[in-house]
């Protein structure tokens, strides 16, 4: 039961007042009225301290929020655990055409934004074990945590592979949409371009994804040991043409294989000390 009393009149110390102190009990409690100024103030206090919680409560949503999407966006990604910790910082760039290939990368990952407006794609060749897998899992890795955007990376043998599949009668999923899938993610990866003899059904398969990804605007990146002339030759040459529009960038990954020097770093995680 709440009851209420006069305690007689008091004078603030802070304020010079002169108030009724009035005696509230509530629950076997006694409170004690506050001057006028000093219950605004305490209002007012108490105003920006729920402020402030309301406000931290908020950031930790979009907290937890972001590092859901993040992990729902590494989930999709397909990048193989190994793969997860590449970064740019973490790539080995001793020489200046490993200098030269990390620029490029990096130059297009900031400018990823514009990239996304024109389509323009990236042809990564040159030798195995070059760090090419590393340089375009390092940029998905970084368009994921700092954009939040959504990546995928496939080998292409997996990617016909997967389309292929929706041709049996118990397929979940039409041909087409598989296609959309690969079609729509921000950026497609494809790795391991040629590493088989290509089939004229690859072929068109191949030109399908990348043309309706460059409808699209959206950027495709290949990954490939063979030579321009020779990826030409695998992907034929109007797929070439869709990767060449909007500004699309060759990147020659033209030294030796560095494999055994990265197994050695001991400033990566044990993951890491693999290279590609």
């Amino acid at each position: 039961m709440f009851n209420q009393t006069s305690n007689g009149i008091k004078t603030c110390s802070i304020h010079k007042l002169d108030y009724e102190e009035m005696v509230s009990k509530l629950a076997g409690r006694e409170f004690l009225s506050l001057c006028p100024e000093c219950t605004k103030e305490q209002s007012e206090r108490d105003a920006v301290e729920a402020k402030l919680r309301l406000e931290k409560q908020f950031q930790e949503q979009r907290r937890q929020s972001k590092e859901n999407q993040i992990n729902r966006l590494l989930s999709g990604s397909l990048i193989p655990p190994r793969y997860l910790t590449r970064t740019f910082a973490n790539y080995r760039a001793d020489s200046e055409g490993q200098q030269r290939a990390l620029k490029a990368i990096e130059s297009y990952a900031e400018d990823f934004t514009t990239h996304e407006k024109s389509g323009a794609g990236i042809v990564m060749a040159g030798k195995p074990g070059t760090g090419k897998t590393h340089l375009a899992c390092a940029l998905a890795n970084d368009l994921i945590f700092r954009l939040q955007k959504n990546p995928v990376f496939i080998p292409a043998s997996k990617m016909i592979r997967k389309i292929r599949e929706t041709y049996r009668r118990d397929s979940e999923h039409t041909e087409q949409q598989m296609i959309n899938l690969f079609r729509d993610a921000d950026l497609l990866i494809i790795d391991e371009v040629g590493i088989q003899r290509g089939t004229e059904a690859e072929e068109h398969l191949l030109f399908e994804i990348i043309n309706e990804r460059n409808a699209y605007f959206n950027p495709t990146i290949l990954i490939s040991n063979l030579n321009a002339a020779d990826i030409k030759t695998y992907i034929g040459e109007r797929a070439m043409d869709r990767m060449r529009e909007g500004g699309g960038k060759f990147v020659s990954f033209d030294w030796d294989s560095y494999r055994g020097n990265v197994a050695k770093d001991t400033d990566l995680p044990i993951r890491d000390k693999r290279e590609s």
